[in-house]
């Protein structure tokens, strides 16, 4: 499981956000992408999906932008995916334009790269519509700017040192091989209180609680992050899911003075 944080920041990253709203409002998918440019993460290429409005494909700050009316449409959409090695689809109130969403699932999965959607609102029955890798379900409140903290908690994950750290190759097998579900945690100087979030989410799973396999990773300053520390938090997780055989990862970012982040992939 061990890798090198410097081969990870090599990883090529998509994020692709469909709008679901109509009157020309930005909606989830749009705005989550306006979120992270906002941030600078590093090394993602940023694609916008609309079918309908054009309003909303202006006022999303992306540079690829794509209606998606036709099949030359979805053509060119699987082209620039190509070479990804990590794809967030993003999208709020899935069933509001089911069509737009499945479209471009299925281009993500064309595409060959392993493929995340975070998925806000109501997302009842749509695993039966949608192609995707793993998900996490977020309420439609703040949707954005949750969505785009889950992205940078990825990039985290993935590209800054620590000790054991994830090799991002069987991250993705992980992911690809047995649908995952995702949960994220974020608090204040408490790593516990970032994991017990975390869980709280995923709890109420069904999927969680049969989890036959969990990884999880750790984002702090140094030294909030020890062996000690993560072993009393597996402890903590294999009462949600007591067969569990749980992997870990760190990754430090000593910016990260008054704050914890905390990434959970679950798989039977």
């Amino acid at each position: 499981m061990l890798g090198n944080s410097f081969d990870n920041k090599f990883i090529k990253i998509k994020v692709l956000g469909v709008n679901t709203a109509s009157d020309a409002k930005l909606s989830g998918g749009l705005a989550a992408i306006n979120c992270m440019l906002e941030k600078n993460l590093p090394g993602v290429k940023y694609l916008a999906i609309d079918r309908h409005d054009t309003y909303n494909l202006a006022a999303c700050k992306a540079a690829h932008k794509f209606r998606l009316l036709d099949m030359a449409d979805e053509r060119n959409l699987i082209r620039n995916l190509r070479g990804s090695d990590l794809i967030f689809l993003i999208v709020d109130e899935v069933w509001e334009n089911i069509k737009a969403v499945a479209i471009a699932a299925h281009c993500a999965k064309k595409s060959g790269a392993t493929m995340i959607l975070i998925a806000g609102g109501n997302f009842l029955d749509a695993e039966d519509e949608i192609i995707f890798d793993a998900v996490i379900k977020l309420p439609s409140e703040d949707f954005a700017a949750e969505a785009a903290n889950i992205v940078e908690t990825f990039i985290a994950a993935i590209t800054l040192p620590g000790y054991p750290k994830f090799d991002f190759r069987t991250l993705v097998e992980f992911i690809k091989d047995s649908a995952a579900i995702i949960g994220y945690g974020e608090a204040k100087n408490s790593i516990t209180f970032a994991v017990n979030r975390a869980l709280k989410h995923l709890s109420t799973e069904d999927n969680f609680k049969a989890s036959t396999r969990i990884l999880f990773n750790v984002t702090a300053s140094k030294e909030k992050l020890s062996l000690d520390r993560l072993e009393k938090l597996s402890r903590l997780m294999k009462r949600y899911a007591p067969n569990a055989e749980l992997s870990f990862g760190f990754s430090v970012d000593d910016l990260l003075v008054k704050k914890v982040k905390f990434l959970i992939l679950a798989a039977k």
